[in-house]
């Protein structure tokens, strides 16, 4: 190693905060589409896309050229009052083109958790309630509302008290959830296929289910698609697949190749509870000009490159090629599910989850678990994912399996 890479190790391990109890290891200096390159020179197959964040993959050129081209103009506006900026109403009318039914209307944010914060936000205000419903397993992001609404005990016992008015479900469970509803509730909050607990898609029956009972006691169905959204299951929101129109709907990760944005989707008359009283919520940086010029660009990109239809492909050949694995290895992978570039391998036992991760590592390929479910590795890499690209993936899954199956 040179003295350059390790003084940046060093300054990493120095400044940056460190969240994990083992140190960093790889050092990313370049990437090109599903492959990341270390400052050694070695290359990696990225089979997380930044937790279903790339979804043009790394430094595509089109994206590249709109953020030079927008950063060159305004990096950043005032966040209200009398400026129209070009490249955000081009955003917003191509998100409304694509969300489902009346969703035109997108408050912009900078992130998934400030989108769910949000959310909630509206649908507290317009409804006038203050209990909501969420689900086992489920994640929604790590602020203070947000980790509210989540499952994972570890991560909500050292901030307790959270916002009191919530009530944890099953996930799938229909009756269970009618029995948690009641006057009171303002929305029922939902991933259509849970991210960190999983990659656990909801049933056919329960996301129209929830629509249905949301409608019926007069609350709000919110539904994230946080991970699932902006073509990463194969359709641009991974609701279209249920027929359900949410009344809500959160967005990031995916939107913008990389860069931070997010927004939270709704009906033009839903929206104008935000403005009532003026400014009752805003944001500083939320729908920055750089990170829209990068969005719209991701979305041209996803349709001049039909990557949609890339994701249904590919994630039909990966899900094929984990279910071999599973039947050959039965004893160490419990199931593979997903949908499109959304995928999970379920481990039979945790404690292999960590040393079939580092083995996927040392054979040249990234990925992770998730981080409600010990057992279940995350395969969510870039749309722009090659057949060549698959087939070297699986065949690094199945090497790894091997070298634990001893």
């Amino acid at each position: 190693m040179s003295e350059d890479l390790q003084r940046i190790r060093d300054i990493d391990g120095r400044y940056v905060a460190q969240l994990f109890p083992t140190a960093k290891s790889i050092l990313a200096v370049d990437g090109k589409g599903a492959v990341l390159k270390t400052g050694e020179g070695k290359e990696y197959l990225d089979l997380i896309g930044g937790i279903a964040v790339t979804t043009t993959g790394h430094a595509h050129p089109k994206v590249v050229e709109a953020i030079c081209q927008q950063a060159s103009h305004i990096i950043h506006g005032n966040a209200f009052g009398n400026f129209i900026y070009p490249i955000q109403a081009e955003l917003a009318q191509l998100i409304a083109e694509r969300a489902p039914g009346n969703l035109e209307s997108t408050f912009f944010t900078n992130s998934g958790a400030e989108s769910v914060e949000g959310a909630i936000k509206l649908a507290i205000k317009a409804t006038r309630r203050k209990k909501i419903v969420f689900f086992k397993r489920a994640f929604h992001g790590r602020t203070y509302m947000t980790l509210s609404v989540s499952s994972k005990r570890l991560y909500k016992d050292p901030f307790e008290p959270l916002y009191p008015w919530t009530v944890e479900v099953p996930f799938n469970d229909v009756d269970a959830t009618r029995a948690a509803m009641s006057d009171d509730v303002a929305a029922i909050i939902v991933e259509p296929i849970q991210g960190e607990g999983g990659i656990r898609p909801c049933n056919d029956d329960f996301l129209p289910a929830l629509a249905e009972l949301a409608h019926e006691y007069g609350a709000l169905l919110i539904v994230d698609e946080i991970q699932t959204g902006f073509g990463r299951t194969g359709q641009w929101f991974a609701s279209e697949y249920y027929g359900v129109v949410p009344d809500i709907m959160t967005v990031a990760k995916g939107i913008a190749s990389g860069m931070p944005l997010g927004g939270v989707v709704a009906s033009r008359q839903l929206m104008c509870e935000f403005s009532d009283p003026p400014l009752v919520h805003c944001t500083t940086f939320g729908g920055n000009p750089v990170c829209c010029a990068a969005a719209v660009a991701t979305i041209k990109v996803i349709e001049e490159e039909n990557l949609l239809q890339n994701a249904r492909d590919r994630g039909a050949e990966l899900l094929a090629g984990l279910n071999a694995l599973r039947e050959a290895y039965p004893h160490l992978v419990k199931e593979a599910r997903g949908r499109g570039l959304l995928l999970a391998l379920e481990m039979q036992r945790e404690e292999d989850t960590p040393s079939f991760v580092g083995k996927v590592n040392e054979l040249g390929a990234v990925v992770c678990w998730t981080v409600n479910s010990g057992t279940t590795v995350r395969v969510s890499p870039p749309l722009v994912i090659s057949r060549e690209q698959v087939a070297l993936a699986l065949d690094i899954f199945g090497r790894a399996l091997k070298a634990l199956d001893k």
